[in-house]
């Protein structure tokens, strides 16, 4: 067992090992944008019973797996216009998506129902890792079946039998990892879509979420302002042109009672612009914050 640290600013050392140990049929664990996960290339058969041997799991329980675009999730998935809708509004993100498979994985990838678990991590090295691979990884969470992912090596190491860790081929490591829940997994099988595991992201829809919590309401708003970033990059919306936004403000119109958690978002995507204190503007009518973030200069707070 190797194990290879990740340089963000330069993953390509890391990357070419992970990929040289997909191809022959290896056993990795990589991070992502939610917990560190086993990786095997699930389109090899013997790949995918090492994996299932290391995980103690039987097969007829699924294993997601990862792909680089909707594209190549159209190959081994049937993707609906309603799945479609749901892959061009929440991914890249952390959002797992069951649709009817294609049958064109092994054994132990697909569940007993037939059907397969897709998600495209917000993570540009394990995205790279899988373009370069030109096919799906396994994306399971690096745990034994049945318990707590991980969210650093030494924690995923620790309770493993030697046994256990002669089938890990190479480890890499990105650090500690932000605690993320794994992804939500959405069954868009079915005429309206089930949650069918909560992440951090809940959703009832392809255009609307659900919060339970403050922190679950900063974290929709920081994948709404991403998401929002790469839709002003590109200059589009799906499905219909409205020209070049990026020139543009990107403003955010909420609307709720008192405490129904407007300030909440907003310090969701203070956070992200590097603002530490953001209060309600109830008394000032608006605050107005310099901030030096891409291409924005200036955060204003409206109530």
């Amino acid at each position: 067992m190797k194990k290879i640290k990740l340089n963000l600013k330069n993953p390509q050392k890391a990357i070419n090992h992970a990929l040289s140990v997909l191809k022959n049929g290896g056993l990795l664990v990589f991070p992502s944008d939610t917990v560190y996960i086993l990786a095997v290339d699930a389109t090899n058969q013997k790949a995918v019973q090492k994996l299932l041997s290391f995980k103690s799991r039987w097969t007829g329980k699924a294993i997601s797996v990862a792909v680089s675009n909707q594209k190549m999730a159209q190959k081994y998935a049937t993707l609906t216009p309603k799945t479609q809708n749901l892959y061009r509004n929440l991914l890249p993100g952390p959002f797992t998506i069951v649709s009817k498979a294609k049958h064109l994985l092994p054994s132990g990838i697909e569940a007993e129902d037939g059907t397969l678990g897709i998600r495209i991590p917000d993570y540009k090295p394990l995205l790279r890792l899988i373009q370069k691979l030109g096919r799906p990884i396994t994306a399971t969470s690096a745990n034994l079946s049945g318990r707590r992912p991980h969210y650093s090596l030494s924690a995923f190491l620790s309770p493993l039998s030697q046994k256990k860790k002669d089938l890990i081929d190479l480890l890499i490591d990105a650090g500690k990892l932000p605690k993320n829940l794994p992804s939500t997994v959405i069954d868009a099988v079915q005429k309206e879509i089930k949650i069918l595991r909560r992440g951090d992201l809940i959703n009832s829809s392809s255009h609307s979420f659900i919060s339970s919590s403050p922190s679950q309401t900063q974290k929709i708003a920081q994948f709404i302002f991403q998401k929002s970033l790469k839709t002003a990059h590109t200059g589009c919306v799906p499905g219909r042109h409205i020209g070049n936004i990026s020139q543009k403000p990107l403003v955010f119109c909420l609307a709720g009672d008192l405490g129904a958690g407007k300030t909440t978002f907003a310090q969701g995507i203070g956070k992200i612009l590097g603002l530490k204190h953001l209060p309600s503007p109830t008394f000032n009518i608006i605050n107005e914050y310099q901030i030096n973030y891409r291409k924005f200069k200036s955060f204003h707070h409206l109530d």
